[in-house]
């Protein structure tokens, strides 16, 4: 979708919700996130703009800050390191919204990746540029 039809269907909601459009497309990340979070941020990011939509990360939503949330169909994507039901029913209360059609909880642990190949590009990196 091209960003002036994005404005115009969803323009009455953004401004709702109080969206800063210099952050459309941006990812920001929280001091807290581990690096698993932030790297499983960056590839639901990826992803998303790769398909031609937008996005923002830690938008306020009522009270809450969401990882993520695809303004192009106003779906909420959470990162937790490892669901139960008591996390699950505190992310449907934080982000009950009239204009959020559906919320993406995404368990780190129940995807059992590998991380190794990651630190060992983080520690490459590391080194190679003395960070």
């Amino acid at each position: 979708m091209r960003y002036e039809l994005f404005l115009k269907r969803n323009w009455d909601k953004l401004k709702i919700l109080k969206f800063d459009s210099r952050y459309l497309n941006s990812i920001r990340f929280c001091p807290l996130e581990s690096f698993g979070h932030r790297i499983t941020k960056l590839v639901i990011c990826h992803l998303l703009a790769k398909s031609g939509h937008f996005f923002a990360t830690e938008l306020p939503i009522n009270e809450a800050k969401c990882d993520i949330i695809d303004l192009s169909d106003f779906i909420v994507y959470e990162i937790e390191a490892n669901t139960n039901s008591t996390i699950i029913k505190k992310k449907m209360d934080d982000f009950r919204h009239p204009f959020i059609e559906d919320l993406m909880i995404v368990d780190l642990k129940k995807l059992g990746l590998d991380w190794t190949p990651f630190y060992a590009l983080k520690d490459k990196i590391s080194k190679r540029f003395l960070l």
